[in-house]
């Protein structure tokens, strides 16, 4: 696969476009970060997150040895406490972000508009070979997984993370289905077929309703996660996609996400 293919496209943007792809530099990750801080703190996720300052900084911890530096700086409370439940970060050049320890093993995907950064979504990267951390939806003891389900959800090697899109004018409600297609279509490259996901119940709703129609299942009771009323819930890409098909109100949508390029009214999406 070539990463190339799905970083965002340099183009000058219209009223209501939506540019979406991997967020590679560092202006970019940080813009995905100010997204989901801003919308976590706005929903009160954040609520009972530690906080510390870094003389650090942002533009160099986002990037490939970001774990190193933060280890290196933070005392060792403060690091147990980040790789335990992340950290709002404040850094040298005053950025405030939300930093946990699956930033680094995360396909991350930012969208932009005419505005600028508005919305994110993560896909976690399970691989033990390579030392990564299990997935929060495995790891987290509070997100109970059913029996039935259990052996399934073992063999997932990646999470659905972070979908956050910001609130008002500057993000228009087409930015949420850009990122799915993003990453779908990532997915699909790399051979991904399944997503775990611990999400906000009215993301589920969302998901499963009216506009989407994906039948997602429900692995697990809700829980009280990130702030938030949040279902576990097992996303099988094209299942998902095939059931949107099948239904006249999402059989347009189904088409887009599942990689097609001339959908009549998805004329504002540029990406892969």
């Amino acid at each position: 696969m070539n990463e190339s293919e799905f970083i965002i496209q340099e183009k000058e943007l219209s009223e209501g476009e939506v540019s979406v792809g991997l967020a590679v530099t560092s202006e970019e990750k940080i813009g995905r970060l100010e997204v989901v801080t801003g919308r976590y703190i706005m929903e009160g996720y954040l609520q009972g997150i530690p906080f510390a300052m870094v003389d650090l900084e942002a533009e160099d911890v986002v990037q490939e040895n970001g774990l190193g530096l933060l280890y290196e700086s933070l005392d060792q409370n403060l690091f147990e406490k980040f790789i335990n439940e992340g950290l709002l970060l404040k850094f040298s050049g005053g950025q405030q972000l939300y930093l946990d320890k699956y930033h680094w093993q995360s396909a991350q995907f930012v969208a932009k508009t005419k505005a600028g950064y508005v919305g994110s979504v993560r896909l976690i990267m399970q691989n033990p070979d390579l030392g990564h951390f299990e997935l929060p939806t495995l790891k987290e003891k509070s997100i109970i997984i059913n029996d039935e389900w259990k052996d399934h959800a073992k063999r997932v090697e990646s999470e659905l993370s972070q979908f956050a899109i910001l609130k008002g004018s500057h993000a228009p409600a087409t930015v949420s289905i850009g990122l799915l297609r993003a990453a779908a279509q990532y997915s699909r490259a790399n051979n991904i077929e399944e997503w775990l996901a611990t999400t906000d119940n009215s993301v589920v709703k969302l998901l499963n309703g009216y506009m989407f129609n994906f039948e997602l299942p429900k692995i697990g009771p809700s829980v009280r996660y990130l702030g938030s009323e949040s279902t576990p819930v097992l996303i099988n890409i094209e299942q998902a996609i095939q059931n949107a098909r099948k239904r006249v109100p999402s059989e347009a949508l189904a088409r887009f996400l599942s990689g097609e390029n001339d959908v009549k009214g998805f004329e504002w999406y540029t990406g892969v």
